[in-house]
């Protein structure tokens, strides 16, 4: 997957679906502030950037401080029909069995991300689990149901 050379002025390409806020802004907080990150709706716009969890507004966009509005730009359109998100998760739980198998095939269904890890079925929490099912209600917030 190739990263964008600049990812803000990439995602600021879009209006924000979240905030309304106009292409060429920075997302803002609900108290009228520069938001951290961009909202979640917003860079999965951006085919380089779903996988992402969060993308961080950049300093030089003064996050925190009270929001301006960018200089304006035209809008870029979204794709037309964008390839679903699929999410991965690969475990095994001894030193002798291998995960490369469920990784081979997590990859050849098309998933990206692939959380994967090697943990005893003893051991209740399961971060890379975790991670993969808070990646995935993130996705499933941020695009909105069809039908």
């Amino acid at each position: 997957m190739s990263e964008p050379a600049e990812p803000a002025t990439t995602v600021e390409q879009f209006d924000c679906p979240t905030c309304e806020v106009p292409a060429g802004s920075a997302c803002r907080a609900r108290g009228g502030k520069v938001a951290p990150k961009y909202h979640t709706p917003r860079f999965m716009l951006v085919p380089q950037l779903r996988a992402e969890l969060e993308v961080k507004t950049p300093a030089g966009r003064s996050p925190g401080r009270a929001w301006e509005r960018g200089p304006a730009i035209d809008a870029a359109m979204p794709e037309a029909a964008p390839k679903p998100t699929r999410v991965g998760y690969a475990r095994c739980s001894t030193a002798q069995q291998e995960l490369q198998s469920q990784l081979d095939a997590l990859a050849e269904a098309g998933c990206d991300p692939v959380f994967s890890e090697k943990i005893s079925t003893r051991i209740k929490v399961r971060p890379e689990f975790v991670k993969a099912m808070d990646f995935a209600r993130t996705i499933k917030k941020a695009v909105p149901t069809s039908g």
